[in-house]
């Protein structure tokens, strides 16, 4: 029996497989370390008769809560949207690529002014004239996540060493409560916010992506 394979932009769809792997293992590897330092600080408390002094409990608490509510969204999450920006800036510029040489256009991305995603968005809507992505929704989290990845890769999350323009978003984000916070000037991502931008980014992608396949389909046959 013969298997029909499509391989046109399979290593997209491989690395979106990777980063759910990825932030899945994050949040299993944060739940674990959670539990494990959770009871070595009991254990300390214990092992030098401090657990029923409140003062010193409150201290060795103290720490417990700065390295989960802090240091690991930081380092872990942090890196992960890093890595989903990267496919994604990627992945829209290699079918652009591709739509560009089937139509023999001779701009590229790179020949326009503006910011990647501004320079992106007017060319996939006035050069190769090919919807970018499906909704308004999908592009405002698509936004968020490349205000947010510049911050990691840029600043290392510290929002002193941001614009002010990029200090009132992160501002205005922590003000909905939707799951991106500040915390000792560092800008921190919560779970349910991180699964979020990448649920929303992987569907803009695998749209995008049978999109081109189904332009693709109909070149060939036309």
């Amino acid at each position: 029996m013969d298997i029909d394979i499509d391989f046109r932009l399979g290593e997209v769809s491989i690395e979106l497989y990777a980063l759910d792997e990825y932030l899945n293992l994050i949040e299993n590897q944060m739940e674990y370390i959670k539990k494990q330092e959770k009871l070595r600080v009991d254990a300390y408390l214990r092992r030098e008769g401090l657990y029923n002094d409140e003062a010193e409990r409150g201290l060795a608490y103290q720490e417990y809560y700065h390295t989960i509510d802090f240091i690991l969204p930081r380092f872990f999450r942090g890196p992960f949207l890093v890595s989903l920006y990267a496919v994604y800036e990627s992945a829209v510029t290699e079918i652009a690529h591709l739509i560009r040489e089937k139509q023999s256009q001779k701009l590229t991305i790179n020949d326009l002014t503006g910011d990647f995603l501004t320079r992106t968005k007017k060319y996939y809507e006035h050069i190769i004239k090919f919807d970018l992505f499906e909704n308004n929704t999908a592009w405002q989290k698509i936004k968020m996540l490349s205000i947010i990845r510049n911050a990691y890769a840029h600043a290392n999350g510290r929002i002193n060493m941001l614009s002010s323009k990029v200090k009132k978003k992160i501002n205005n984000w922590e003000k909905q409560k939707i799951g991106i916070s500040t915390h000792g000037g560092f800008l921190i991502c919560e779970q349910k916010i991180s699964a979020e931008i990448f649920n929303t980014v992987r569907g803009s992608l695998e749209d995008l992506i049978d999109r081109y396949k189904n332009f693709d389909d109909k070149r060939m046959q036309g």
